[in-house]
C-alpha cells in the first residue's frame, strides 16, 4: 500500500505543479457605525431613545482562472453587535450575527470572443441611487445577468430571485405550493454621450410574485435616468420611474412615480461645493382604486447617493425608518409618499470633509383638511481620512416636526407637544 501511494504522488505531483495556478486576490471590507436616536416619534409626553452598535466585516477573495472565467467571493457577517456573554444582549435572539456567504459568483468575459459576459450566482444590486432596486449593500441576491459593454453603450439583462419563499426545506412535503418567490426580470441599458459626459439609461424591470394558482402581483417600473457632467465641477442628476401592472389579487393597477433631480457645483481652484435636489415619492390617492403609492422593485433603501457614506436622507430622519435603512417599502411611512427639497454646501480640504444640509420633508398625497409640511432638518457632517488608510465620520441632525405632525400630536384633549426629533451616528470604515 505504501508503495502505491508513493507511485502516485510521483505521477500526480509533477502534474500539479505544471498545472496553471489560479489567480487569486484578496480583500476584505471593516466598518462599525454607532447610532444614536431620541424622541423619533416627536411626542413630548414619550422617552424613546437609544444606541446601538452596528458592525461588517468580510474577507472576499477575486479569482481569475484564465480565459475570462473569474469568480468572487465575500464570507463576512453584518448587522446589530452587543451580546453579553454572560447576561445575553436583549437582541431579541440574544446572538451577534453569524458569519455567511454575502457573495459568490461566476463570471464569464467576453463569452465566445464578443462584447457578452455572463453572471452567475449571488451579488449586490444597485441601480438608480436604490429608487429603482437596491439589496442594502450587505447580502446580495441570487440569479443570472447578462452584460453587454462597448465604449459607448452597455447594457445589463438580468433575472433575480430576490425572495425565496420556501424551497428546499419543503420539498417532499407537499406543502411547497405557490410560495409567493419574488422574481424580478428586467433591463438596463446605458448609452454614453459626450465622451461620456452624459450617460443616459432608460430601463424596464418586473417583479412578478405568484399569489395563488391563477393570481399574480406584477408590478412594473419603467423610465430613465440621466448623469451629467457637461463642464468640470458641475454635476446633474435626473432620474423619473413610472410604475405599471396590476395586482390580480385585488384588481389593483400600479401607478406610483418617483422623481429626482439634483445639481452639484464644486467652485474651480475652490474647496467649496454648493448643491441642491428635489425628490418625491408618489403617496395613494385614497380616492381612487388605483395604487399611486410608489416603492421600489426591492423594497430596499434610498440612497440618497450615500452622501453620509450610509442611505438616507437626513440622519434625524434616518433614524425614524425601520432598522434605521430607509427602506423605499410600503410600510416605511416616512419614506412612501415623501417629498424632500434639499440644500447643502460642502468644504473639503486635504482630509477633511464638512458638509451642511437643510432637508424640508412633506406629505406627497394627504387628504382633503389634512396638513402636508413634516417640518425642517438640518444636519452637518464631519468625514477624515486618516493617514490615508482609515475613514472616521460624524452626522448628526435635528428634525423639528411640521404641521403634519402637530396636527397628530397636538389635538384637543391632548396634553402632548410635538417636539423635535434627533438622530446621527459616528462610523469608522476601511476596505483592504
Amino acid at each position: 500500500m505504501k508503495k502505491l501511494y508513493t507511485l502516485l504522488v510521483i505521477l500526480i505531483l509533477p502534474a500539479m505543479m505544471l498545472a496553471q495556478t489560479p489567480d487569486v486576490k484578496w480583500g476584505g471590507l471593516f466598518y462599525i457605525y454607532n447610532f444614536f436616536h431620541s424622541n423619533t416619534d416627536f411626542i413630548s409626553t414619550t422617552d424613546d431613545g437609544n444606541t446601538y452598535m452596528y458592525i461588517h466585516g468580510d474577507f472576499n477573495a477575486n479569482v481569475d482562472f484564465g480565459k475570462g472565467v473569474t469568480a468572487y467571493m465575500a464570507i463576512g457577517a453584518w448587522g446589530q453587535h452587543g451580546m453579553s456573554p454572560y447576561y445575553g444582549g436583549g437582541l431579541g435572539e440574544n446572538v451577534d450575527p453569524s458569519v455567511r456567504i454575502l457573495q459568490a459568483y461566476f463570471t464569464i468575459n467576453d463569452l465566445f470572443d464578443t462584447p457578452l459576459s455572463l453572471r452567475i450566482g449571488k451579488e449586490r444590486l444597485l441601480y438608480g441611487d436604490g429608487a429603482l432596486m437596491f439589496d442594502g449593500g450587505e447580502d446580495g441576491a441570487a440569479g443570472v445577468k447578462l452584460m453587454y459593454k462597448s465604449k459607448m453603450f452597455c447594457a445589463d439583462l438580468f433575472y433575480y430571485r430576490y425572495a425565496q419563499m420556501g424551497g428546499i426545506v419543503n420539498v417532499g412535503t407537499g406543502n411547497d405550493v405557490y410560495p409567493g418567490n419574488w422574481n424580478i426580470i428586467g433591463i438596463y441599458p446605458t448609452v454614453k454621450l459626450m465622451d461620456g459626459k452624459i450617460k443616459a439609461s432608460p430601463y424596464f424591470i418586473t417583479r412578478s410574485v405568484q399569489t395563488s394558482k391563477d393570481e399574480t402581483d406584477s408590478p412594473m417600473w419603467y423610465g430613465g435616468r440621466i448623469v451629467a457632467n457637461p463642464i468640470d465641477g458641475l454635476d446633474v442628476v435626473l432620474q423619473y420611474v413610472m410604475m405599471g401592472g396590476k395586482n390580480e389579487n385585488n384588481d389593483t393597477d400600479y401607478k406610483g412615480t418617483h422623481l429626482r433631480a439634483g445639481v452639484d457645483f464644486t467652485i474651480p481652484n475652490m474647496p467649496l461645493t454648493v448643491g441642491a435636489a428635489y425628490v418625491s415619492n408618489s403617496g395613494d390617492d385614497a380616492t381612487t382604486q388605483d395604487n399611486e403609492l410608489y416603492e421600489s422593485v426591492t423594497n430596499g433603501p434610498y440612497t440618497f447617493g450615500f452622501y453620509k457614506d450610509w442611505p438616507g436622507f437626513g440622519p434625524a430622519h434616518l433614524m425614524t425608518t425601520g432598522y434605521g435603512f430607509s427602506g423605499l417599502a410600503p410600510h416605511n411611512a416616512t419614506v412612501v409618499n415623501l417629498n424632500v427639497i434639499n440644500g447643502h454646501v460642502g468644504v473639503n480640504f486635504n482630509a477633511f470633509t464638512l458638509r451642511g444640509d437643510i432637508f424640508i420633508y412633506s406629505r406627497n398625497w394627504v387628504p382633503d383638511g389634512v396638513e402636508s409640511a413634516m417640518g425642517n432638518e438640518i444636519a452637518l457632517m464631519l468625514k477624515y481620512n486618516y493617514q490615508n488608510t482609515l475613514t472616521l465620520g460624524f452626522t448628526a441632525g435635528i428634525w423639528s416636526p411640521g404641521d403634519y405632525q402637530k396636527s397628530m400630536i397636538e389635538f384637543p384633549g391632548s396634553t402632548a407637544k410635538a417636539e423635535s426629533a434627533t438622530g446621527g451616528y459616528l462610523w469608522l470604515a476601511k476596505s483592504f
